[in-house]
């Protein structure tokens, strides 16, 4: 690790623990895990997607380590209160440290279930991004911290979420796997969100790897699913 990083992070009263490194992020650095995944590549594409307005309040559902509420900042200093949700005790606990490391301003970090949220519909904006494996499928990473795999609700019950906490005029943004694009479009249908605009972001062959998804409140493309039936 840099002496650069660790005087940052000291600056701001931040110690990495013994299996935490410090990665350059935006004008700063971050936290995560030196195990496991790296915290969403795609965070700063959702930030530069997301229609946001000066003082829009915003939440992000399963927000891990807090990787995409620290590029919504940076893309957008003006946004108002932001609220990271994460269930995993140390996913929360070190978002809530990126927070301090944030040099645009920090964010409220709050543990809880996305499927039983203490919260009222007053946020302007709803960042995710959904697990997308269901469950027993595959092998799953038993690190609940890096899961991929939908254990603790999948992309129905974070559309879900994010309709009750939208104002009325809100707008949700969802990054999601592009292979599992039908369950998005969806799960847009059950939370009754009507899809906006819709951006695929490819890999380094070409293909679409993950796709944005813009939704709101109210009338628009509704998905059809007709299960296949043996005659």
């Amino acid at each position: 690790m840099a002496e650069p990083a660790r005087a940052y992070a000291a600056a701001r009263g931040v110690t990495p623990a013994r299996d935490e490194v410090l990665d350059p992020f935006g004008a700063g650095w971050q936290l995560r895990d030196r195990r496991g995944f790296r915290p969403c590549p795609w965070a700063f594409d959702l930030a530069r997607f997301t229609p946001a307005r000066p003082g829009d309040r915003v939440v992000d559902l399963g927000c891990g380590n807090g990787v995409l509420l620290r590029a919504l900042t940076a893309t957008h200093p003006d946004l108002g209160p932001r609220v990271g949700v994460e269930r995993v005790a140390r996913s929360a606990r070190q978002a809530a440290r990126n927070a301090r490391l944030c040099p645009h301003g920090g964010y409220h970090v709050l543990r809880a279930d996305i499927r039983a949220l203490p919260l009222r519909p007053r946020f302007d904006l709803v960042v995710t991004n959904p697990p997308f494996y269901p469950p027993g499928w595959g092998r799953q990473n038993p690190d609940e911290a890096h899961a991929t795999h939908a254990l603790h609700g999948d992309v129905t019950a974070f559309a879900r979420a994010a309709a009750r906490l939208l104002t009325p005029h809100g707008q949700a943004v969802l990054l999601y796997d592009a292979d599992h694009l039908p369950a998005l479009l969806c799960a847009l249908t059950a939370a009754r969100l009507a899809l906006t605009r819709l951006r695929l972001l490819d890999d380094d062959r070409g293909r679409p790897s993950r796709v944005l998804a813009l939704a709101h409140k109210g009338a628009g493309l509704m998905t059809e699913r007709e299960p296949f039936v043996v005659a």
